[in-house]
């Protein structure tokens, strides 16, 4: 008799763990792939005109649900960027590449609309590597660029939208923000939209 009790026990046991495991899924990677569009800027202190070609980027997201509610949920959230070589030009000869990486480690919390489809805000702090601009040849000038690493914050958004169990479609708009006049941006910020795929677990 005890022996049938402790049986359907157990049984009982593993069939809920295995229920429980296979209704919640709190850790996701994201794979997207997105541009940034760099603009014609003035070189501080010089009549240099700086023109960059559109960079395309990488990005992964590794995120891990800690806090779930009805409403909204908690994930820590890590990311990595790279974004291609692009070519950097000006009025004076030489040329220099734009490519640059950076990561994050933060925060990102995730509202749902329905059981597809959900919407999340991201923020994070870390740091890149970058091409910075170098002038030389005082009365004759010419341009090249040097690599360079500072830190980095990001703030962004986007949409989840479920299109299996495992599987889903996620749009992302993201702003990294470091040193100014980097990788063929004027100012601080990079600006990058982004399209791709998550992964559920």
């Amino acid at each position: 008799m005890k022996k049938g009790l402790l049986k359907r026990f157990l049984l009982l046991a593993l069939w809920a763990g295995a229920a429980r495991a296979q209704g919640l899924q709190n850790t996701d990677i994201a794979v997207l792939f997105g541009t940034v569009w760099n603009t014609s800027n003035a070189i501080p202190g010089t009549n240099l005109t700086l023109a960059s070609s559109s960079l395309f980027t990488a990005q992964d997201d590794f995120g891990y649900q800690v806090v779930r509610a009805s409403a909204a949920s908690l994930w820590v959230d890590a990311s990595v960027i790279w974004g291609t070589a692009g070519t950097l030009t000006a009025n004076v000869p030489g040329s220099g590449s734009t490519k640059w990486t950076a990561g994050t480690a933060g925060v990102r919390f995730m509202v749902p609309v329905n059981s597809r489809l959900s919407f999340y805000g991201v923020t994070g702090a870390g740091g890149g590597n970058f091409r910075a601009v170098a002038v030389v040849g005082g009365s004759n000038p010419s341009i090249s660029t040097y690599s360079t690493d500072h830190g980095v914050f990001a703030f962004g958004g986007g949409a989840d939208v479920r299109i299996w169990r495992w599987l889903s479609l996620r749009a992302d708009i993201r702003d990294w923000v470091t040193g100014r006049e980097l990788s063929g941006t004027a100012g601080r910020q990079h600006l990058v939209p982004s399209v791709g795929f998550g992964f559920h677990f």
